[in-house]
């Protein structure tokens, strides 16, 4: 997933790895972490945290200090 000029807000992006992650929390416990859903759930949070980290500066941050 790729950062635009287009790209998600910070605290809308937040937000949305949130509520993916509760998901995916609830899904695990309702089905097993082996489950599909449970699987795709993560690769979405995966894109998001991401994206997080692109929009953020995060870990370029890390690597300069």
């Amino acid at each position: 997933m790729s950062v635009s000029k287009n790209s998600v807000p910070l605290e809308k992006l937040i937000e949305q790895i949130r509520i993916s992650r509760h998901q995916m929390q609830q899904l695990w416990d309702e089905k097993g972490y082996t489950d599909e859903e449970v699987l795709a759930a993560s690769i979405v949070l995966d894109h998001l945290l991401n994206e997080y980290y692109n929009v953020s500066g995060f870990l370029k941050a890390k690597i300069l200090n």
